[in-house]
């Protein structure tokens, strides 16, 4: 874990009662050295898992900093902390995709709490995504590579094809609940994949990728029942972004809102051994990364 407060006094207590309990904790004052320092963990095979961040810092906003990470895609959970009641910053905070909020001065009960529920999100967004088959074609075999890597991480099930003929014949022998598809193809195009994938169902959305020039025509595809598209380079927050509100989208469409906790048993465990576990199967990615490479 990762404690960034510009108080030390904070950062020591916080430091101190979390190490209690076994966790291993690292603390900064600056948030300016902190992008750096989470780049080089997730390089070194050691990423943290958990960042407790100050919002209100004299060099750098904690949201700030926050939406840099975000950017980045460390894959770092957040728990944002603040001396103010202030409900904007609360909002801006978990809008941006911080796991929890907690407000100073922080009693150790409130953070136990906070720990637990952070844990039960992660626990459910893998539960909840590992329910959905995504497919994805670009003759462009490290787009395909990069966007099955980053939505790995959020637990959906991925398969990549590398064409529109592979695609198609891959989508006629399995049920899929996305498509993300390349505009320009050889081939196949993307919009003529989805014609012919819709000829077999329409029980799935799809998504478009497009480059400089393909704009209007992506625009255009709207009309025709495609979800939304996305302009290369890539945002890998938008990406996820757009993925996830596809996926809400086909929920509703199918009548149906997929409710975790009703569907998955969520039991509660030693969050020690959760972050531990976490710790566990980040080193095996990054191994299993650096091992392809």
């Amino acid at each position: 874990m990762l404690i960034v407060d510009n108080e030390e006094a904070i950062c020591l207590r916080l430091q101190r009662e979390l190490e209690k309990k076994g966790h291993e904790v690292f603390y900064r004052t600056s948030p300016l050295v902190v992008l750096e320092e989470l780049k080089e963990a997730r390089r070194g095979g050691r990423p943290f898992n958990l960042l407790l961040l100050n919002v209100q810092m004299p060099e750098m906003n904690g949201l700030t900093l926050f939406s840099r990470i975000r950017e980045e895609r460390l894959g770092v959970e957040t728990i944002i902390m603040s001396g103010y009641q202030d409900e904007q910053v609360v909002m801006d905070a978990i809008r941006s995709g911080a796991n929890d909020y907690l407000k100073k001065p922080i009693s150790l009960a409130e953070l136990d709490a906070s720990l637990f529920r952070v844990q039960e999100k992660v626990i459910e967004a893998a539960n909840s995504n590992a329910m959905y088959q995504l497919l994805v074609a670009d003759d462009e075999r490290e787009i395909c590579t990069r966007i099955k890597r980053e939505l790995d991480k959020e637990g959906y099930r991925v398969t990549v094809a590398y064409n529109g003929e592979e695609c198609l014949q891959y989508f006629k022998n399995n049920h899929m609940d996305m498509l993300i598809t390349d505009i320009k193809m050889p081939g196949i195009s993307g919009l003529e994949l989805i014609e012919k994938c819709r000829e077999i169902t329409d029980d799935f959305v799809s998504i478009i990728l497009t480059g400089h020039g393909d704009y209007k025509k992506a625009r255009e595809s709207l009309n025709l029942g495609v979800y939304g598209y996305l302009k290369k380079p890539l945002s890998l927050d938008e990406l996820m972004t757009t993925v996830k509100k596809g996926i809400e989208q086909l929920n509703i469409r199918r009548g149906s809102v997929v409710n975790s906790n009703s569907n998955h048993k969520i039991t509660q465990i030693n969050t020690k051994t959760f972050w531990k576990k976490v710790l566990r199967k980040n080193r095996k990615t990054y191994n299993t990364r650096k091992n392809n490479c």
